[in-house]
């Protein structure tokens, strides 16, 4: 049983990070989203990757990678130029970190509420953290924000993807989350990318006074069974002796074809969930998002 957070009473928040590029953190927050509305969750999607490739998933963004018009804006509204960094109609994680505000949008999915990223925003406003040194104020700010009524009423979980550059961003993703998900190929840098995951985990933890960061687990990601190396890098993991042969979460999600063409923007069916059921990654996909299921809300 995970501990209760005074900051979010019921609303839980996980963050899938590994400071390794080309994991699978992307499509794994999709599928998990997906799975978690299956499930019955109100779901809060937030991205805060620069390929906004998550975003492009449940938002219509176009083709420069920013979010659409959203339907609350009114120019007209005088409230909105009380803004210190009035938005140009669209929302995105950029205005959160810019203003301490966001509305999300609605999707094609009932309970399914999403926060954009924006493709040229998003990087500018850290190089602007970077260079004025506000880095530990951002670290701060998401999760003052979804300790917010809004979100501990209307939302059961926040699925965060990240982008693999270790910054001022991704490390607000961690302060925000109540679970941490680090996906990882087994190959020698990605689990290296794990080690410095693990270990940010655990600083992470020796700053909080209140609730631990749970460490949901590390999903094995394009795991090849007929490559030697692979194996015997899973196995070393799974030894005993290892520190995190009992974080591994199984089954591995495999190196499928099937993953990403049902990641793809404009995949028919969109979800991995709505194909037959005999698809080999639809089996193992419900298989390794049930653990992460039960593992975040193991507490009710």
């Amino acid at each position: 049983m995970t501990e209760k957070n005074d900051d979010y009473p019921s609303l839980k928040v996980l963050t899938i990070n590994n400071h390794k590029g080309g994991v699978g953190k992307t499509s794994l927050s999709k599928i998990i989203t997906e799975y978690f509305l299956r499930k019955g969750k109100r779901v809060l999607g937030v991205d805060i990757d620069p390929q906004c490739n998550y975003s492009a998933r449940f938002i219509e963004m176009d083709s420069s990678g920013s979010p659409p018009i959203h339907p609350n804006f009114d120019p007209e509204d005088p409230d909105w130029d009380t803004l210190k960094y009035p938005p140009p109609g669209y929302w995105s994680i950029s205005e959160l970190f810019k203003i301490g505000y966001v509305e999300p949008y609605s999707t094609q999915y009932e309970n399914l509420k999403f926060i954009p990223s924006h493709k040229t925003e998003l990087q500018e406003f850290l190089d602007q953290v970077e260079k004025i040194n506000r880095e530990e104020e951002v670290i701060n700010l998401m999760r003052i924000i979804f300790m917010d009524e809004y979100y501990q009423e209307e939302i059961d979980v926040v699925v965060i993807d990240t982008p693999p550059q270790a910054s001022s961003l991704t490390a607000s993703a961690v302060r925000a989350a109540t679970h941490l998900l680090i996906p990882t190929e087994m190959q020698e840098d990605s689990v290296l990318g794990m080690a410095d995951m693990a270990q940010l985990w655990e600083t992470e933890n020796r700053h909080r006074l209140g609730a631990r960061l749970n460490l949901v687990g590390i999903l094995p990601t394009k795991y090849d069974k007929t490559s030697a190396a692979q194996r015997n890098t899973l196995e070393g993991l799974m030894d005993e002796k290892g520190y995190f042969h009992d974080k591994l979460i199984s089954p591995p999600m495999r190196y499928l074809q099937t993953y990403a063409n049902s990641s793809s923007t404009y995949a028919n069916p969109q979800s991995l969930f709505e194909m037959h059921d005999n698809t080999a990654a639809k089996i193992e996909a419900e298989k390794f998002c049930e653990v992460i299921f039960q593992r975040v809300f193991n507490d009710e």
